[in-house]
């Protein structure tokens, strides 16, 4: 397997992404890897404001939330011995992941999996296939057991 040096963390706080990032830690090495942890501000937000469906302080209060999640995830981190830097971006998130990816020249980028229907997925699409064509290094798309979710007692179909 190969060694992974710079390490990106797509984190939104769900659950499935807090499963991510402790499955991760064992890859994390203490001081080892280079981490980067980023949360994306939805763009669908910014543009509902501009089209006055709603207000800049609700954007703004979702950007502050966002922001949040993320000091969140670097602070669990930090608690477990490994140096992170936090980021946050506003737009797609599949297109944001893969520019700052592009950006930092990482080695792997680790996404949490949200299970969801059919339907679901194709009116919202999967961040982590997406990512697939775009990104320049590997993917790792982490599936928390059903037993890890709060309220979960078996797998979606």
């Amino acid at each position: 397997m190969q060694n992974f040096e710079k390490i990106l963390l797509a984190y939104d706080g769900s659950e499935q992404g807090r499963v991510a990032l402790r499955r991760t830690l064992p890859l994390l090495g203490t001081g080892e890897v280079e981490v980067h942890l980023l949360a994306v501000v939805p763009l669908t937000g910014a543009v509902a404001a501009a089209e006055g469906f709603y207000t800049e302080s609700m954007y703004e209060a979702e950007r502050e939330r966002i922001e949040a999640i993320l000091d969140e995830g670097v602070d669990l981190l930090k608690q477990r011995g490994v140096d992170a830097e936090g980021h946050l971006r506003a737009g797609e998130p599949a297109h944001q992941i893969q520019r700052l990816a592009d950006d930092l020249a990482v080695d792997l980028v680790v996404v949490g999996h949200q299970r969801r229907g059919l339907l679901a997925r194709w009116w919202q699409g999967s961040v982590g296939a997406s990512l697939l064509d775009r990104l320049n290094c590997s993917l790792l798309v982490v599936q928390a057991a059903a037993e890890e979710l709060p309220g979960r007692d078996e797998p979606a179909s």
